[in-house]
């Protein structure tokens, strides 16, 4: 079968002799074996900084309104520190790399954002290991059109998108919002399918639940229901409240932090919700049991009144060490939850995702430099990006509600798992624990396979039911020949 590889190999051989178009194709040769590329896009204010902050698990890209926020920054592993400034004109330059208060400090010297193509900082961050982090600058307000950067970022005229998927961060779920993912999504679309993937964040989620302790509980229940309009359909394939801040003080939790709530929790009840009335008496309050009026400023500051009022209550069910709150707060905060989305929605498809940007690269060339001998290329390219499998699954699961399919609800729930919505493994699409046995997974699959042949063949069905049956029914065969390779391979 021909792969994304052999394609922008055999691309490269044909343009060969003309070093504009082979520097374009071999750049997306290299970037096939990169991490994929995720870009956060948003509104300013839309707390896309704190949450990729909150990902990485420590203080990199600045939070606070300043000339380097207006650069597309992009943040890669390393096991060296190091940023540099790469100007629209010239020689990349490099950035002094400079921590003050565990934060790095971006200083971009005389250079203006409008003179920098971009910044990137390489890091030796963990996470940044298994994906290329692009925060995008801003758009002035969620009904303004994309601003250009991020536009030429993520949809360039004479390209496909630097991204393969993208997180929208959203600030409401106001039907603004959702026309606001419409429009950048009308923006990144193109006739050749290349728009990247995408997830939606709803990433102040507890100042929509309006900070009370149930907040994240509310916002969840709205958006599950969200989730089920028709007109989030074909504009991301989740949506996920985080409340940002909470997320990235608890990944980063001190120990100093620790102590402090424990003794704000072993107040009497009256006297702290008295304390906690305001910010303005929360700081300032005079006694000698509360913690210093400049550790007070810092909690609301790194947690908010939420994020002070949820560790204070985590603290009453029994928690005795900072390890442990922290984990808890970042669970409650919908980090963990975010995590999961992004490793079932994009890392688990980072191979299908990068030949999707791969192949697009090589169609858009090979359609816009048509040439005696590539006729057949150009066919081959437009077949992959049609007909391959797992592009037919993300597509499914990105359309499945705009499209009225004459199936029950459970019917629904189960052609999103066998695709691949909840999970790319085997075990994960039949819905099975990871550790049942080979003979029930393989039974578990014949008879998932049985089923939805017989709705793809069922005479009186209609035709887009019949079509999503019909992938359902190949993802299953995919599944069974998944499972016998991995017994053969442990005979």
């Amino acid at each position: 079968m021909t792969t994304a590889r052999d394609l922008l190999d055999l691309a490269i051989r044909a343009y060969r002799r003309e070093p504009e178009i082979l520097e374009t194709l071999q750049a997306h040769r290299v970037r096939l074996d990169e991490p994929l590329r995720v870009a956060l896009v948003g509104s300013v204010k839309a707390g896309k900084s704190t949450l990729l902050n909150a990902l990485l698990g420590e203080h990199l890209a600045p939070t606070d309104a300043r000339e380097c926020t207006r650069v597309v920054t992009w943040y890669r592993h390393g096991s060296t520190p190091q940023v540099v400034a790469k100007p629209v004109n010239g020689s990349p330059e490099n950035l002094p790399v400079h921590r003050q208060h565990g934060r790095l400090e971006l200083d971009l010297g005389d250079a203006t954002a409008d003179s920098l193509e971009r910044i990137d900082v390489t890091w030796p961050a963990d996470p940044l290991a298994e994906l290329i982090l692009v925060d995008t600058p801003g758009t002035v307000s969620i009904s303004e059109s994309i601003s250009s950067r991020t536009q030429k970022f993520l949809a360039p005229p004479d390209g496909v998108s630097e991204a393969d998927a993208v997180i929208y961060m959203l600030r409401s779920l106001h039907l603004s919002d959702v026309e606001f993912l419409h429009d950048v999504k009308n923006h990144h679309g193109r006739a050749d399918g290349s728009a990247p993937r995408s997830i939606a964040v709803l990433s102040r989620a507890d100042e929509l639940g309006g900070g009370r302790l149930d907040a994240m509980v509310s916002v969840n229940a709205a958006a599950a229901k969200l989730r089920t309009d028709p007109a989030l359909d074909g504009v991301c394939e989740a949506l996920v409240p985080v409340a940002g801040l909470l997320a990235l003080a608890s990944t980063t939790l001190r120990q100093s932090e620790f102590s402090a709530f424990v003794a704000l929790e072993k107040l009497p009840r009256d006297e702290r919700e008295a304390l906690l009335a305001s910010v303005d008496r929360f700081i300032t309050a005079e006694d000698e049991n509360l913690p210093s009026p400049r550790v007070r400023a810092s909690l609301v500051e790194r947690f908010g009144v939420y994020g002070i009022r949820l560790a204070i209550a985590v603290l009453r069910t029994g928690i005795k060490d900072a390890p442990t709150l922290s984990a808890e707060l970042v669970r409650r905060s919908g980090l963990d939850e975010l995590r999961r989305v992004i490793d079932v929605h994009f890392q688990q498809r980072h191979a299908e995702l990068k030949a999707h940007s791969a192949i697009s690269a090589v169609y858009r060339v090979l359609q816009d430099n048509p040439r005696e001998h590539t006729q057949e290329l150009l066919e081959d390219a437009e077949e992959f990006l049609a007909n391959a499998h797992a592009f037919r699954e993300m597509r499914l699961i990105s359309h499945v509600r705009s499209v009225k399919l004459a199936l029950a609800p459970e019917e629904l729930e189960e052609l999103i798992r066998l695709t691949g919505g909840n999970g790319t493994s085997p075990k994960q699409r039949l819905g099975l624990d990871e550790d049942v046995d080979d003979l029930t997974a393989h039974r578990a699959a014949y008879d998932a396979l049985w089923a939805w042949t017989e709705r793809a063949e069922h005479p009186l069905i209609d035709r887009d039911t019949a079509a999503a049956c019909r992938v359902v029914r190949r993802s299953c065969e995919g599944i069974l020949d998944e499972l016998s390779q991995a017994h053969f391979a442990t005979v």
